[in-house]
């Protein structure tokens, strides 16, 4: 379950900054917080930041790269999961791709809807949880960009892999991208202590405590104590890495198939020393897989959604909201 804001005390501050469980969630509502998913969609949509999408000619490079690799045709259908203010499925559908998106942020799917209305563009968007709810289709292809994977606890995962197989055609594919174990990693036991006015987290003053842990060689995690007048608020953005070798293993067992992995979506090709893996995976052609059941995720599972890092600064953003 998700905890709840706690009153202000040294010993509350305490436990806000402490190592958690793994996976464990966020105090309150973050992607569908009203305020935060203003400042989210505001990092969104600048195009020069990679707060929270890549910069447009890199966005560019990965539609190009992904509609040769898939590949897709006029009339060929897509689901980009996560798809935020749809600057991803607009480019596909740019191709005359049909494009179907789901994003849980509604600030996010609002401004994407009206962009595509603006842009005649027959986009169809959903606000829902990708993890949770069932995607439709068949698709020729589905899309998860930007990290977003290495978010997930085990169930949630799981969950997701297999309702992207189901809403795959046989032989559709899946595209996703990961970081690698030579990434860069936060330092076990950082801290950093930010004084705002008003910024992302709160449109008043407020303090802002991060702190940073490693668990084992794969997973990180990035951890908010936002400070307001009378209470702490706990958010906690989790990390996960990924060996080329444990994703063949992990997409197998849904019934998908590494067919290419590259350093990124992009097609830049794969080093040893790569921090991050694109990866094409094709689902096995054959039936769909029945009901299964899943690890339980605790209150890891209020910790998903479509950010892997965030680094928040006085009054503004910086480095990845992914």
């Amino acid at each position: 379950m998700r905890a709840r804001p706690t009153a202000l005390t040294p010993d509350a501050l305490a436990r806000a900054l402490a190592r958690p469980e793994p996976f464990a969630g966020h105090d309150a509502p973050f992607w569908d917080d009203p305020w935060i998913a203003r400042g989210m969609l505001a990092a969104h949509l600048d195009p020069d930041t990679d707060a929270a999408s890549r910069r447009p000619d890199a966005i560019d490079r990965i539609v190009a790269h992904l509609a040769g690799a898939f590949p897709l045709r006029r009339g060929d259908t897509l689901i980009d999961l996560g798809c935020g203010p749809g600057l991803y499925a607009e480019r596909f559908a740019a191709r005359g791709v049909g494009v179907t998106g789901i994003d849980l942020s509604a600030g996010s799917i609002a401004h994407a809807v009206a962009s595509a209305r603006a842009g005649r563009l027959p986009i169809d968007y959903r606000v829902a949880d990708y993890t949770t709810e069932g995607l439709g289709g068949p698709f020729d292809a589905a899309v998860l960009i930007y990290l977003d994977v290495g978010v997930l606890p085990d169930g949630p995962r799981d969950r997701l892999l297999d309702a992207v197989q189901a809403a795959l055609r046989p032989g559709g594919a899946f595209a996703f991208d990961v970081h690698a174990p030579p990434r860069h990693r936060p330092p076990d036991g950082g801290i950093g202590v930010w004084r705002s006015e008003g910024g992302f987290w709160r449109p008043g003053p407020h303090l802002v405590v991060e702190t940073t842990y490693r668990f084992g060689a794969d997973l990180d995690l990035a951890q908010h104590a936002v400070v307001d007048a009378d209470r702490i608020t706990t958010y906690r953005v989790w990390d996960r890495a990924y060996a080329l070798a444990d994703l063949r293993a992990l997409l197998r067992r849904h019934g998908l198939a590494v067919e290419h992995a590259w350093e990124d979506l992009a097609g830049t090709p794969r080093r040893r020393s790569s921090p991050t893996l694109g990866i094409v995976a094709r689902r096995v052609r054959g039936r769909g897989r029945g009901p299964r059941s899943y690890p339980a995720a605790g209150t890891g599972a209020s910790a998903i959604g479509n950010s892997t890092t965030v680094r928040i600064r006085s009054g503004g953003v910086s480095g990845s909201l992914r």
